[in-house]
């Protein structure tokens, strides 16, 4: 019986086999007293397992090889755009800790947007205090480069004009 048709007949009489025979099954059939089985040779079994284990590990190799390379073709490809979305989003992640951390600006209402250093406030506040604050926390943040503060005062007309960067 060949290999692929001894799996599907494990399959169809409900055995999982793992390991593949080759030449090393001996018999399969179907025994009245117990059932299904199939009757295999260890010894050839086990070099199969063993063989399979040293293709995979070859494979793994292989896999992690073509991975390093395609990420090290990656970085020399998009490395300064990667690393500028990174730095841009760690700026972003400074100006939201000191927003947040600031008891006089209330930075539920505000957005921030940042892009190669330069942030875009945006969103609402109460005061025009809390306006000026948010401007003031954002441009002392290191890697800001501009800070626009197009923040909308409660009660007041938002801004006509984008402030230049």
């Amino acid at each position: 019986m060949s290999k692929h048709a001894l799996l599907l007949a494990a399959a169809l009489t409900g055995w999982m086999i793992v390991i593949g025979c080759s030449q090393g099954c001996s018999q399969t059939g179907k025994d009245s007293a117990q059932g299904p089985y199939l009757h295999a040779d260890g010894k050839q079994v086990d070099r199969n397992v063993r063989q399979a284990s040293r293709e995979l590990k070859a494979d793994a190799k292989d896999l992690g090889k073509a991975i390093q390379n395609g990420a090290d073709k990656v970085d020399e490809n998009v490395g300064p755009v990667a690393q500028a979305l990174l730095d841009d989003a760690s700026v972003t992640a400074r100006i939201r800790a000191k927003l947040l951390a600031d008891p006089e600006v209330k930075s539920f209402h505000i957005g921030l947007d940042t892009t190669d250093g330069r942030v875009v406030l945006n969103g609402t506040v109460a005061t025009a205090d809390q306006k000026a604050e948010a401007e003031k926390l954002a441009s002392h943040t290191k890697g800001v480069k501009s800070v626009a503060n197009l923040l909308q005062v409660n009660g007041e007309a938002p801004p006509t004009v984008v402030p230049a960067q």
